[in-house]
């Protein structure tokens, strides 16, 4: 067998059994800092073979020591290997060099696949490129080539009556808004199906949605026009379109998500075929719609508290998305993401299919990664909050389950914590979802530290937090809140945050301290906040604001000056693609007198005389986000105030705490752990 499956042979689920907690649980700092490799599974239509991408490094911790590169070269590079799923033999395709690398590869059909090279930066525009190989490495041949970085491809559908051809849309003739093709595996060729909708003015216009037909023709797409969002429906007789909805960000309206049995699956509010507002909802509901009469079906499914994929206030996106058959591009299911990931089913077999494998795994969260066009074979991913990810092997048709790869093994799962889904009331009565997470180390006190998310437009990751198991794992109960302006909690809860950083956005975390004070989880006296990007931002503010609540703070890649942020979003919106016009409504506006006087008044950089508590700020000196002056600035009004503080800069790292270089991570997590253990447990 080949060398992967030599490391990771494929072993009987019973092998794997809980071992008994040991009364140590400390894990090793650097494990925390290791990079995982990320192998990725692709099962053919008919189940015979399986695609698999595979970094060539062992997959086991040992610390890149030179800072300049993120990961080892045997790390970036990414081989690729046939699995016979019969005779379970393996065929080198590609192996993963420099010059031989792969970054993604898929099925065209049945006997042919499509693949990506992973190429070293510097080698130029056009390596990027996509080639087509037949299984047995014949006629191997390059049937897209990028000619610009902005340039996407992306097979959206497959044409069952022709297994020569697929259905791809690429954004070649215009950067952010797709065209729809036939493409032809083995030669290459294109067909024009449809061109993406035309503008007098292209700037600032994306594609952020789509619908299709089962042939492969589009019904419609959501174009980003600024604060508009503008649904296009496509006539394939006059091959034109025209616009079919019109509403503005943080308005009621709708998106679609999919097809079922011809009818198309919109996630939002409900209106009448003339426009007008029949019922408006909080949280996105699901619904059948008529493109050809504009009418809705009864509502289908609606969550009382979380959206429903689609767009959260309809502006920003909500967790989740719709998932389609691969063969009928029909839709199967809608995932959303609660305090846990959620499903709401369509096709009733995929249904039982997927409850007959998550009976395997029932306390964790499942997802069928890859399968067979019959569903019989499939390749199964499992994880939750303490677990980073193991992927099985599950044939329904055996009835077996087979442990294929494990992300981190050296993280033993039995000395991380799941955390614990809770809720409570703000100040003003608003209910902040949060994720609690409780230390299994003895320690004298409830040590607590409160983690804001970064975006702040975002929501609480619903998975694997190496940064919050790491100082869990130190002996530290985390609370981690989806405050006022986050998205998935429904329209009101993302709206109620428009400029309200540093107010009652803050008050919502304040809230969430002073209930774990209440219920036994932290120790008034030993309270520490810490968070990156926002979540740094939301340290600061924490630190000036309510400085009597936190013995310390965490400032990882945060914003610490308002004023300079908005001038620099306000200058991009007026240049950039329309995304960026949307902060000015949740950040705050810099073109007017209010705007400017709400920077000043919530830039924690104009503040820093109030701080009490010891300050560790952590940067990126490459950080194209949030730029290091934030840091810099910061430092030097803490200096100049006479403040506790420690710094540290990474030369070659950019807008990461984690994840990013691995020498790097590491040092961040060691001086972290000093801070605390000198500040939080002294």
């Amino acid at each position: 067998m080949n060398k992967f499956f030599k490391k990771f042979s494929i072993f009987s689920i019973a092998l794997f059994s809980m071992q008994s907690l040991i009364s140590d649980n400390l894990i090793p700092i650097e494990y925390f800092a290791c990079a995982s490799n990320q192998n990725s599974f692709n099962i053919s239509p008919d189940g015979k073979h399986m695609l698999i991408i595979n970094t060539i490094k062992d997959n086991e911790c040992d610390i890149m020591q030179d800072k300049s590169q993120p990961v080892e070269d045997d790390f970036y590079m990414r081989g690729l290997l046939l699995l016979n799923l019969e005779t379970m033999e393996t065929k080198q395709i590609s192996r993963g060099t420099a010059e031989d690398g792969v970054s993604s590869a898929g099925w065209l059909n049945n006997d042919r696949i499509w693949y990506r090279p992973r190429y070293k930066q510097g080698q130029g525009i056009k390596s990027i490129a996509v080639f087509g190989v037949n299984l047995d490495g014949s006629k191997r041949k390059l049937i897209r080539q990028h000619t610009s970085w902005t340039n996407q491809f992306q097979i959206y559908n497959y044409d069952m009556a022709n297994p020569e051809t697929v259905y791809e849309m690429n954004n070649t003739r215009r950067p952010f808004v797709y065209d729809y093709y036939k493409l032809n595996v083995y030669t290459g060729k294109k067909t024009l199906v449809a061109r993406g909708p035309d503008f007098g003015d292209m700037k600032g216009k994306a594609t952020i949605g789509q619908s299709f037909h089962p042939n492969g023709v589009p019904m419609g797409v959501l174009i980003d026009d600024g604060l508009d969002r503008i649904l296009y429906e496509y006539n394939s007789d006059s091959k034109k379109w025209t616009e079919h909805f019109r509403f503005q960000c943080q308005k009621p309206g709708f998106v679609p998500i999919g097809t079922y049995e011809g009818k198309v699956v919109v996630s939002g509010s409900k209106f009448s075929p003339n426009g007008k507002l029949l019922e408006e909802n909080d949280t996105n509901a699901l619904y059948f719609y008529n493109m050809e009469t504009k009418e809705f079906s009864e509502k289908l499914y609606q969550d009382p508290d979380y959206d429903v994929s689609g767009l959260t206030g309809s502006c920003r996106p909500a967790s989740g998305s719709g998932t389609t058959n691969r063969m009928t591009s029909e839709l199967e299911f809608v995932s959303y993401s609660t305090l846990k990931p959620e499903r709401v089913y369509f096709d009733k077999e995929a249904e039982q299919i997927f409850a007959t494998v998550q009976a395997v795994f029932p306390d964790d969260h499942v997802s069928i990664t890859t399968a067979s066009a019959d569903k019989m074979i499939m390749v199964v991913g499992v994880s939750n909050t303490n677990n980073p990810g193991d992927y099985y092997l599950v044939n329904l048709k055996e009835g077996s389950v087979k442990l294929l790869f494990q992300r981190s093994p050296w993280l033993d799962r039995n000395k991380l914590v799941k955390a614990i889904p809770v809720k409570y009331k703000a100040r003003d009565g608003l209910e902040i979802p949060a994720l609690l997470t409780l230390t299994k180390q003895k320690t004298d006190k409830n040590y607590f530290i409160v983690m804001p998310h970064g975006g702040p437009n975002t929501k609480q990751r619903i998975g694997y937090d190496s940064w919050a198991q790491f100082l869990v794992n130190r002996g530290v109960n985390i609370l981690q809140p989806d405050f006022r302006g986050s998205t998935g909690n429904g329209a009101s809860h993302y709206i109620a945050g428009n400029t309200q950083w540093g107010k009652k956005m803050q008050d919502d975390i304040t809230d969430g301290v002073n209930w774990a004070i209440e219920n036994g989880y932290a120790d008034k006296d030993r309270v520490c906040i810490a968070g990156a990007s926002y979540g740094g931002y939301a340290t600061m503010a924490g630190l000036v604001f309510t400085p009597e609540v936190y013995r310390c703070g965490i400032n990882a890649i945060g914003v610490t000056d308002m004023e300079q942020l908005l001038n620099d979003y306000t200058r991009k919106s007026s240049i950039l693609s329309s995304w960026d016009e949307e902060p000015l409504l949740e950040w705050g506006n810099m073109r007017t007198a209010e705007g400017r006087a709400y920077a000043e008044e919530t830039s924690p950089l104009n503040h820093v005389d109030k701080i009490q508590a010891p300050l560790l700020i952590l940067q990126g000196s490459n950080d194209p986000i949030v730029e290091a002056y934030h840091a810099e600035d910061l430092i030097k009004e803490l200096k100049r105030k006479g403040k506790t503080y420690e710094a540290m800069f990474q030369t070659y790292e950019g807008h990461c705490v984690t994840y990013c270089g691995e020498k790097a991570s590491l040092e961040y997590l060691e001086i972290q752990e000093k801070f605390i253990n000198k500040y939080l447990m002294n």
